[in-house]
Order: C-alpha cells, then sequence, then structure tokens
C-alpha cells in the first residue's frame, strides 16, 4: 500500500486548529511519534489509537485496540466509516472530518 496509489480524493482533519491532508491508504493517530501519522502527546492516548483507512472508495477510522478508545455522537465506537463533517473524539481532543478543500 502506497501512499496515495488508488487516486483517492484527499480527506482533511482539522486537528487543534491545525488542517492535515490525508492522502493514503492508512494514517495512524496516536501518542508514538515513530509508528505515527498524527501524534498527540498526552498520556492519555495510546501509542497507535486509531487509524484513517481507505477501502473500496472510502475513508474509515478504526481503533486501535486503545485504552479510551474513539468517541461519536456520545457512544464508544470501534469503527465507522467517514462523513462529511464527522466529528470524532480522542479523549478531549475533537478530530473533524471533510473532503471539502
Amino acid at each position: 500500500m502506497g501512499a496515495g496509489t488508488g487516486g483517492q480524493p484527499p480527506l482533511y482533519l482539522s486537528f487543534n486548529n491545525n488542517r492535515y491532508v490525508i492522502e493514503q491508504d492508512k494514517y495512524v493517530i496516536g501518542r508514538g511519534s515513530k509508528h505515527t501519522d498524527l501524534t498527540i502527546r498526552d498520556g492519555n492516548i495510546s501509542r497507535k489509537h486509531c487509524a484513517i483507512i481507505y477501502r473500496n472508495g472510502s475513508y474509515y477510522i478504526k481503533d486501535l485496540d486503545s485504552t479510551n478508545g474513539i468517541e461519536y455522537r456520545g457512544s464508544r465506537i470501534e469503527s465507522k466509516k467517514i462523513e462529511e463533517g464527522d466529528v470524532f473524539y480522542l479523549c478531549d481532543y475533537e478530530l473533524r472530518f471533510s473532503f471539502r478543500g
């Protein structure tokens, strides 16, 4: 799986007043900087907390067996297809997704 090899549309992530472009098949979010694409330096965030995965034409967010999980609309989720404007929480951190540049 190479970066951007599928010709997928970019997904935009807003986090901590920064905007990130996700164009690879697997984008890992977590505390450990060696194996993550987005690093959140917080002891409540697992080393590899979750991943954004591009599969069959869609992006999904998937929990990577983290301790504190992913929250979506007040419930803990294991995985979900990402839709325009979705907001997820990793502990107190908001992850907001958009397909519009």
